[in-house]
Formats: C-alpha cells, structure tokens, sequence
C-alpha cells in the first residue's frame, strides 16, 4: 500500500512532476535540435571531403603508376613491377566503378571520361612493359609518351573536378553556416525561454505552496505562546495538501479552544464542589452554641473559686475554638501540635492515670503549613476505638519526622487493634464518614481535597494487630508555600 502511494500523481506531487515534466521536455528538444543540426552540417561537410579526398588519392595513384612504369623501363626493377602491378588492379577496379553509373550530369559524365581514360592508360602503360621485356625500344617509348599524354588529360579532369567541387563545398559550407546561425539564434531564443520559464514556474509554484505554509506556521506559533485567536486560512483555492493541511489545522484549533473551555468550566465546576464539600465537612464541627456556653461556664467556675474546673472548662473551650477555624486555612505544625496537648490535658483531667502520651516532633519542620484539625481527630480514634475498652494502663505516641519529600505524623497505640477487614472499610473511598462531628473518615476526606490527591493510600497508612495496637501514619506533602 506503501508503494502505491509514491506514484499517485495528485495535489502538490503532480504540480511538481508537471513542473518537471515541462522543463524536461523543453531542454530534451532543445537537445535534439542541436544534435539533429550539428549531425546535418557534419554529414554534408563529410560528404565534401570524402569527393575531394578521392580525387586527391585518383591523381596521387596515376602519378604513382607512372612514376613505377618509368622507373621499371629505366631500370627493370622487379620492385618497380610488382608496384605497378597493385597500382594497376587498384586503377582497373576503379575505372569500372566509375564506368558503371547512369547518371547524367556533368560531374558524372566527367568522371565516366576519367573512368574510360584510366582504361586506355592501363592499356598503354601495360604495351610499354611488355615492349620493355621484349626489348623493343622504340615500341616502349611510343607507348610510354602516348600514356604519360593520356595521364596529362586524367590529371587535368581531375583537377577541373577538384575545383568545382571545392566551389560546390564553398556554396555549401556557406549555407551550413547560414544553417547553424539560425539554428543557434533558435537554440539561444529557446534555452532563453526555458529558463524563463523554469524560474516563472519555480516561483509561482513554491510560492503557492510555501505561503500558505508560511501562514500557517505563523499561526501555529501564535497558538503555541497560547494565542488561540487564530483566524483559519479561508484564501486557499486550490484543492491539494497545503488545503487538507490547513483544514486540519483550523479543526484542531478549533478542539483545543473547546477542550480548553470545558477545561476552564470542568476547573470551576471542582472549585465549587470543593468549596461547597470543606463547607459541609466545616458544619460537622462548627458547635458555636457550645463554645459559648463552655466560656461561659469556665467564666462561673472562676467566679466561684474552683480554679481546676475553670481550667478545665477553658481547655474544652480552647480545643472548641481551634475547631472553629476555616477549614480551607491551613495551620502550623505547631499549632496542630500544641492542640493535641490541649486535648491530652482534658483526656488526663478525664481519666487520669487511665492512659499515658508522649509526643515528639522535628524543631525544623514545626513552621510547615498542613490542614486543620488532622491530628486530635487521629488521636481521639486511637483513645476511644483502641484504648478505652482495655484493661491495664493505655499509651498513645505522636511522632511528626520529615522524610523529603513528606511529613510523616504517625500515632501509635497499644489498644486492642483492628482486624484487616476494618482497617480496609476506613480506607474505602465510598465508605460513609461517621455521625460524630470529628472522624478519621473526615480527615482522610479533608486530606484529598486539600492536597488534591486522589488516592487513599497517599495520605494515610495504617498499620493494625488485633490485640497489639494500631499506628495510623499521616503522609502531609511539603508544599512551596
């Protein structure tokens, strides 16, 4: 399917290929012409020479015939004879090619005289060597002299032939000349336009492929430093790539702004649920009525003189007043520390020697902000559900480490414990919170919000034996601010 795709031949690839396919064509027969041109002038010129370079070789062998039939009367050279006789054969086989045409024009006829001509020189000089053999002195003389006249007039026609053909190759010559400069004007007026037309093309066609581009990616940078008030490219006409580009690019634009809207209304949809959730978690512990009437009552006892009970009364009301706080703000480590005090005073003043606490705590991280009221909601359960219903004495550790990047605040007790089945309901996401006003339900629930965690098990851990006590470990982010 791949392969297929390289050659369809549609939008901008045909464009291209066209583009090519043009420029190719008009250098092919620019080409063409120049070799059909330069071919024409060298096969006539060919021809010219080749008439002339016959001749020429025509008269160099008679003189060379003669030269050989002198030398042999002179000296009766078997040398001498054996050339002339190659020369003969080679003179013979010419003169009957050159008697064996039917043309009729001049040239023809004259070259059918050299023919006939050729014959009777053979004739003579052939009775000179015989007579020479024969020593027939006066015999070889008279053929030899009668040869060397019929030689003169060979010589002459071939001489009259060279001429006219050197004037006939003059006339020519001129004309191919004539040939090639018009041909040549033609070549330049066409590679000319050519690359005129090369260029026209190349700009025409990667302008109307890199503008829209162009726009686009103009676009696409607006969109990327968060301008998305982009107007599509709507002037694109043409139906190709760039086109199918560009529409992706306005439709995406165009999901991004409506995925960003339903981002912005999906974030303020969170903020009131959220909002609305603290408020309702905030109700379950906002007993104003009873704060007042705590004061009140702390207000009477020191009126009355009994300073523990006033004291104790004022612990209450402290611990109600540290309730009351928004529970969007968030609190020191130390403020949440020194209210858990608070809360272990009215436990000791309640049950005495019933149990015992021990708190610690890293100096460095007592400035931390966390949630309100996450760890007296802890410590409460650990009293109430672990500690209460034993036998012998109750012990509940509060440790508060940083280990980066969380501050762990573990409260461990030596109460009854619970079995796996209970410590899955507590961190059960769907389960109910409790009817008390302060649960751990409500602090696990407060965490995720306030963190915006949506895991469980990233804000609290709990670790529980049956009859061996129970740690319950509280995982508080360390926030910038």
């Amino acid at each position: 399917m791949r392969n297929k795709g390289i050659f369809r031949m549609t939008g901008i690839r045909r464009e291209i290929f066209l583009y090519y396919l043009i420029v190719i064509i008009i250098m092919s027969s620019i080409s063409i012409l120049s070799y059909y041109n330069a071919r024409n002038a060298t096969d006539r010129m060919s021809g010219i020479f080749a008439d002339y370079m016959e001749l020429n070789d025509l008269y160099s062998s008679i003189n060379s015939l003669e030269a050989e039939v002198e030398k042999y009367l002179s000296t009766r050279s078997s040398d001498a004879l054996l050339s002339y006789y190659t020369l003969y054969n080679e003179l013979e086989s010419k003169s009957h090619e050159m008697t064996a045409g039917y043309s009729y024009d001049v040239e023809s006829l004259m070259m059918k005289d050299i023919g006939n001509m050729i014959q009777n020189l053979l004739i003579k000089t052939d009775d000179a060597i015989n007579a020479k053999r024969a020593r027939n002195s006066s015999q070889y003389i008279k053929s030899f002299t009668e040869a060397n006249q019929i030689a003169g007039y060979i010589q002459s026609y071939i001489n009259e032939l060279l001429y006219n053909n050197l004037d006939k190759g003059a006339v020519q010559y001129s004309n191919i000349a004539k040939n090639v400069s018009y041909i040549s004007y033609l070549e330049i007026f066409l590679i000319s336009g050519s690359i005129a037309l090369s260029l026209f093309l190349a700009v025409y066609l990667t302008g109307r492929i890199t503008g829209p581009l162009i726009e686009l990616s103009h676009s696409a940078e607006r969109v990327s430093e968060g301008d998305f008030n982009v107007e599509p490219l709507i002037d694109i006409t043409v139906n190709d790539e760039v086109k199918v580009l560009a529409d992706a690019f306005g439709r995406m634009l165009a999901s991004i702004k409506e995925y960003i809207k339903e981002i912005k209304e999906q974030a303020e949809l969170k903020t009131r649920l959220k909002e609305a959730e603290l408020k309702a978690l905030q109700s379950q512990i906002n007993p104003h009525f009873l704060f007042n009437t705590l004061n009140a009552a702390s207000q009477l006892a020191m009126m009355e003189g009994a300073d523990k009970s006033s004291e104790f009364i004022g612990k209450v009301a402290s611990l109600f007043r540290y309730n009351l706080r928004q529970m969007d703000q968030p609190v020191t480590l130390k403020d949440e520390i020194d209210n858990v005090r608070n809360y272990m005073d009215i436990l000791k003043t309640r049950f005495g020697d019933k149990v015992d606490f021990e708190i610690y705590a890293d100096e460095d991280i007592l400035d931390c902000k966390i949630p309100v009221t996450i760890i007296q909601p802890v410590v409460e359960n650990a009293f109430i559900h672990g500690i209460e219903d034993i036998e012998g004495k109750g012990f509940i550790k509060i440790e508060a480490r940083y280990y980066k990047p969380y501050i762990y605040v573990k409260v461990t007790d030596n109460g009854k414990g619970m079995d796996r089945d209970t410590v899955s309901k507590i961190l059960s996401p769907d389960k109910n919170g409790e009817s008390s006003s302060i649960g751990l339900h409500n602090v696990i629930k407060r965490l995720m919000l306030f963190y915006d965690i949506e895991n469980v098990r990233d804000v609290i851990e709990i670790y529980s034996e049956e009859g061996k006590g129970t740690t319950v470990s509280l995982k508080l982010p360390v926030k910038g601010d």
